[in-house]
Parts: C-alpha cells; structure tokens; sequence
C-alpha cells in the first residue's frame, strides 16, 4: 500500500496505515500516514533537515529526522504514543506525591524496542 490518496490516509485503520508505514517509508509517505494536526510539525521539520542536508551536503540529519517521524506515525496509529503519555504523566504524578516507581533501565527498554523494529543502537 502506498500513500497516493494522501487524504484517504485518515479514513485507514491503524492496521493499514502500519502497513502503508512498512511498505513505504518516503517522506511523503510519512507525512500522509501522520495525523493532520502533526504534518506542519512534520514539514518545518523536514524543511529545516533538508536544508541543513544541503548546507552541510550530509542526509544523516535527514535520515534521522525521518526514521523520528516514521516512528511517531506508527506510534500515533497504533496508539502507543498516546499509552506512553498517559504513563509518563501517572509516573510524574506518583513521583511528584514521593512514591516509588519501580522501573527498568532507559538502556533495557531502547534495546527492547530497537530489537522489536529491527534497528541497531549504538548503546
């Protein structure tokens, strides 16, 4: 699945639009799989990488501003972005009354996803 109706990307279910992420990981493809009020975000962003990139002649900081963005349209689609804010805000509230929070290393938990995605961290 690619993105060529870019306005039918909403109309996607979660499943689709994770599929249409894999499939097809092109910039425009990422934007269109975004949620509407986060593509502004995604074309200053975009805008800025690619003019670094040509100042600099280096994609890396493009590269890497797009595997950011591929991210955070599969996170938003699946709902994952939003279970990780409501959990970061409970762990603030329970830090912020002095309770202890049990957890695991940041470490731990960016190889685990790495692992999950298929992508090696430098660690």
């Amino acid at each position: 699945m690619t993105a060529e109706p870019h306005e039918l990307i909403s109309a996607l279910t979660p499943e689709q639009i994770v599929e249409s992420l894999e499939a097809d990981r092109t910039p425009r493809n990422i934007r269109a799989c975004l949620p509407p009020a986060d593509r502004e975000y995604f074309d200053r962003d975009y805008r800025r990488a690619m003019v670094k990139a040509t100042e600099e002649l280096d994609l890396a900081p493009v590269n890497a501003l797009l595997a950011h963005w591929w991210h955070v349209a599969r996170m938003k689609a699946t709902g994952e972005y939003e279970a990780v804010l409501e959990r970061g805000a409970r762990i603030h509230e329970q830090i912020e009354r002095g309770e202890y929070v049990p957890g695991r290393p940041l470490r731990e938990i960016l190889a685990e996803r790495a692992s999950a995605l298929g992508v090696e961290l430098d660690l």
